[in-house]
């Protein structure tokens, strides 16, 4: 790796790395996960390692769990991930060229965000003349920084919550880990003043009615939210944040 390709290698590993929380927390969400399914210790970090898909491994976990066949699980699996073919095919035109080993190994390191980031960036392959001039492939080392950073957030994140599950009482189970995941969610979104107070009469309204049936709280909140989050709504009609 000359030094053009390590400028390209850690822009892209940086690039990722703005993402790094949310990353982090959903790779801990799946091994929390993992670690309270029925996989042992070591099952589950091989299936954090070699796997790498943290759709799949919750969709997939509770198949395991009832002890339903293997093709069942794989076929769920590919279900649950075959936006990765379409991810496949727009990657196509942009390395067909290279090795089937290094296309391999493109394809398992490859997730949502290195495949968005990357189209984004690159949106249009290389011509033929602009390939030929360039010949240290900066684009490729560009996606393999972000796809690393990427694998690194995502294992951490994944292991230390396969190692820390136990650390958290069985009575909370996986509405704790989808709790985490909804924050995950919510807070990057939280963005603007409108959504803030939406946020905060949702979470007001919810508690304040935690005491209705059939979880009617929820539904209060959520009415709530929508009015507020409209009242206090300023942007322009047609103008998006």
């Amino acid at each position: 790796m000359n030094s053009r390709q390590q400028k390209y290698f850690v822009d892209g590993f940086k690039e990722m790395s703005r993402s790094g929380v949310t990353i982090f927390t959903w790779g801990f969400v799946t091994g929390i996960a993992m670690a309270k399914s029925s996989l042992t210790l070591h099952q589950a970090l091989a299936m954090s390692l070699l796997v790498f898909a943290g759709s799949s491994q919750l969709a997939a976990l509770p198949l395991i769990a009832a002890g339903l066949p293997i093709w069942m699980i794989l076929i769920t699996s590919f279900m649950v991930n075959l936006r990765f073919v379409i991810f496949s095919l727009g990657l196509q035109a942009h390395f067909s060229y290279l090795s089937t080993w290094r296309r391999v190994l493109l394809g398992y390191f490859t997730a949502d965000f290195s495949y968005l980031f990357y189209i984004r960036r690159y949106p249009k392959p290389e011509s033929i003349e602009e390939r030929h001039s360039d010949k240290e492939q900066l684009r490729l080392y560009w996606l393999m920084g972000m796809q690393f950073s990427n694998w690194a957030l995502w294992q951490v994140g994944s292991i230390a919550g396969i190692l820390l599950a136990s650390q958290i009482p069985n009575s909370w189970g996986l509405e704790f880990a989808g709790a985490i995941a909804l924050l995950v969610i919510i807070v990057p979104m939280l963005d603007r003043a409108a959504a803030r107070w939406a946020a905060v009469t949702a979470a007001v309204v919810a508690v304040a009615t935690y005491g209705l049936p059939f979880r009617l709280n929820i539904v209060f909140a959520i009415v709530a939210a929508l009015v507020v989050g409209m009242m206090t709504d300023k942007s322009p009609k047609g103008n998006t944040p």
